[in-house]
């Protein structure tokens, strides 16, 4: 972008000098016969005002360049200050895979949390910034810090996020800032450092915050502030569909417009017809005689010489006369 800029300014530049030139001749008043001297003169003229302007172009685009580098120095450390770097370590692999694990923190780069001290009294005072990858205070690559309600200006901090360490498994994330201010009596006067424990929330992306726990004791030098996050960048597992299928939609239309049919065919057989018993089933000669239908269409596809057409079963009980099977009867 910083190139593209600067050639339209040296256009615009060279557009200016060309439009001057054009008005400083038009001003010009030449006869048709002039002196050689007045010719020499103006030639000098010309020439000198060209060399001066050549100087200030150049100087135009050292000023012009200077600038560029400039804007590119700064956009590039304002880059590096809005992500977390990580404490390299020896193993390549274990590298990458924190590179992994930071890469699933993208969704929640650049958003701040808070929480108050209710580890040990509500009465603290004391209350705590988050910043994921992000500045929360003044302070360069302050990616935790601890504040006094009491007293503003007291302010320690806790982790810098440019001393990143990140761990992950199902479910659950560990991001630690470290390299904070070092106690002043207690731990050993060990740096302070921030723990992290992102777990999994399905629905929100930016769960709730609190603080765990505070460990600071004298005669150790690890000493951490615990806090809890939940996210949904933590999860691994996606979230169970709670929707319903296309199978259990069909069953739902199929049996509510069944229902429909049977009520509604029901009270207009009883009401307006005045049916009554099995009558007053909707299209009850068609029910009726479903199955003989069905079993007549299998007849006529599956078989290639249809017999007797199927007869449904009822009280009429089959005479001598009326058996398929006579003729294999002795006589």
């Amino acid at each position: 972008m910083s190139v593209i800029r600067l050639g339209v300014a040296v256009y615009r530049y060279w557009r200016y000098l060309f439009n001057l030139e054009i008005v400083r001749m038009q001003q010009m008043t030449y006869t048709t016969v002039s002196l050689p001297i007045d010719l020499l003169y103006t030639g000098i003229n010309v020439q000198a005002a060209a060399i001066a302007n050549f100087r200030k172009l150049i100087l135009y685009l050292c000023l012009s360049l200077m600038i560029s580098n400039t804007v590119t120095v700064t956009t590039a450390v304002q880059s590096l200050q809005n992500d977390c770097q990580i404490i390299e370590e020896k193993d390549p692999v274990m590298n990458k895979r924190e590179k992994e694990l930071l890469s699933r923190l993208d969704p929640l780069k650049g958003s701040i949390f808070s929480t108050l001290d209710d580890t040990e009294s509500k009465k603290s005072g004391y209350f705590y910034k988050l910043g994921i990858c992000s500045n929360v205070s003044d302070v360069p690559f302050s990616g935790m810090m601890q504040f006094n309600e009491t007293f503003p200006n007291q302010k320690w901090l806790i982790g810098r996020y440019d001393a990143t360490k990140i761990m992950g498994g199902t479910d659950w994330m560990f991001l630690a800032y470290g390299n904070g201010e070092e106690y002043t009596s207690n731990c050993n006067k060990s740096k302070r450092t921030a723990n992290i424990m992102i777990v999994c929330d399905p629905i929100n992306l930016k769960g709730t915050f609190k603080m765990l726990e505070e460990r600071r004791k004298d005669k150790t030098d690890y000493c951490y502030y615990l806090f809890e996050l939940g996210s949904s960048v933590a999860c691994t597992v996606s979230p169970v569909n709670k929707q319903l299928s296309s199978g259990s939609v069909f069953c739902i239309i199929f049996f509510t417009v069944t229902g429909i049919y049977l009520i509604v065919g029901f009270l207009y057989k009883r009401l307006f017809v005045g049916a009554r018993g099995l009558e007053q089933i909707p299209h009850y000669s068609f029910w009726r005689d479903f199955g003989n239908l069905q079993a007549d269409g299998c007849d006529l596809i599956c078989r290639c010489e249809p017999e007797h057409a199927y007869r449904g079963i009822d009280n009429h009980r089959p005479t001598y006369e009326e058996g398929p099977d006579d003729q294999l009867l002795n006589m």
